[in-house]
């Protein structure tokens, strides 16, 4: 092979490289957004559950699936041009667009009091008061999120999100005992499983997911279809293998009593303290990320239910009457911290679940639309598609009922 040969093949590598690196954006930010605190907590309790045999086949199983409904949100943000709830509006009318706005924004508060527990033990195990945590906490994610410039503030969240490999050297530095791989994948099948991995679904794949990939194409720079499944890629490849090493942080740590109470405590107990502290930089940036996200996604919401109208491209959806919703929103999430005695893990399992049990609404709404020959033009969902993604639906409602039935 001649010199020049070497040197175009090098440039063409280097080219292709950085093509995956333009194509990073509201997809890897939505699918790390979705690796939350509360998502990262529930991991560490179902690792700790030792049942790792099953759910770590279960984490790769939901792999096609997030990658499938993210791309349909994809794929509608690029053939309507139109921000999701005015796309919910044409299809279903302002009451049901109202109405399922009412039950995504009191899920999403649900799960932004699980970030605030997250990010506020967090700063208490390194050293803080707990009201002190909560104070930055809070006054953090309020300066951010009311930053007007869209892509600027997307650019700032992506840079962030660099620290949640901060999982990946407290699993190195974690030391387990001789016979924690085997009590890891000890554990058979019991009737707690179908729950947690109800919870697990909704970690992978939740609601407001849908309006964020949606809205934040719409009002960010995605150019065509094939950038944007370039980044999703990114993002669910990011996803699952952080999600992997928090699983197996909760599986091979030694610790005494249960984690659902305080997981954080119990993880500094049974790892120590350079292990427990990485984590729980860990576990502040993913609360942090995810705050972020998940209230952008409910005022965008909110702003098209309120005003009938979207804001303007390129400019966040926290003005006007929507900046109050807002700051009220996350004030309260995190003000519901405050309350003595919560069960961290517990809450954090719900909160992912009750996200899962709204899943096949949404989805069925997004596939309605997805189908709809008007709106879609070229991009309209095939037959063979729409059989994968109503079987994604029964996937979802099957679990939920033998999560409640168990």
């Amino acid at each position: 092979m001649s010199l020049s040969t070497t040197k175009e093949s090098s440039a063409h590598q280097k080219r292709h490289v950085m093509l995956w690196v333009l194509a990073i954006g509201p997809g890897v930010l939505g699918l790390a957004a979705d690796n939350d605190a509360g998502g990262m907590l529930s991991y560490l309790v179902t690792g700790a559950a030792h049942h790792l045999g099953w759910f770590l086949v279960a984490l790769v199983g939901m792999v096609p699936i997030t990658y499938t409904i993210q791309e349909l949100a994809l794929r509608v943000a690029i053939a309507t041009q139109m921000p999701y709830s005015h796309l919910l509006r044409l299809k279903f009318g302002r009451a049901w667009t109202a109405i399922n706005g009412l039950v995504l924004h009191l899920l999403n508060a649900m799960i932004l009091i699980t970030e605030f527990l997250g990010m506020t033990s967090a700063l208490y195990l390194v050293g803080l008061a707990w009201w002190q945590g909560l104070f930055i906490s809070w006054a953090s994610v309020i300066g951010i999120t009311t930053y007007r410039h869209y892509p600027s503030l997307e650019r700032l969240l992506l840079i962030l999100a660099i620290f949640n490999f901060a999982f990946i050297p407290a699993l190195i530095w974690l030391h387990p005992a001789p016979n924690a791989w085997h009590n890891a994948l000890g554990n058979g099948f019991s009737s707690s499983v179908f729950f947690l991995l109800l919870s697990l679904a909704g970690n992978a794949i939740a609601p407001w997911m849908i309006y964020w990939q949606q809205n934040a194409v719409w009002s960010g720079n995605v150019p065509s279809l094939s950038f944007g499944r370039k980044d999703i890629r990114i993002g669910v490849a990011a996803q699952v293998s952080m999600a992997a090493v928090v699983m197996l942080i909760g599986a091979l740590a030694s610790g005494a009593g249960s984690p659902l109470i305080n997981p954080l405590k119990w993880l500094l107990h049974a790892v120590g303290p350079i292990s427990g502290r990485l984590f729980a930089l860990g576990i502040f940036d993913a609360g942090f990320l995810a705050a972020c996200t998940i209230s952008l996604s409910s005022a965008w919401m909110l702003s098209e239910v309120l005003h009938g109208t979207p804001p303007p491209r390129a400019v966040t959806p926290t003005g006007g009457r929507s900046r109050w919703i807002h700051i009220l929103t996350l004030t309260l999430a995190a003000l519901c911290v405050l309350w003595p005695h919560l069960a961290v893990g517990s809450i954090a399992l719900w909160a992912q679940a009750l996200g899962a049990l709204w899943m096949p609404a949404s989805l069925i709404m997004l596939i309605v639309i997805g189908r709809d020959l008007h709106l879609m033009g070229p991009m309209t969902i095939g037959p063979s598609r729409l059989l994968g993604l109503l079987g994604i639906v029964s996937l979802f409602v099957i679990l939920a009922v033998l999560s409640l039935i168990t």
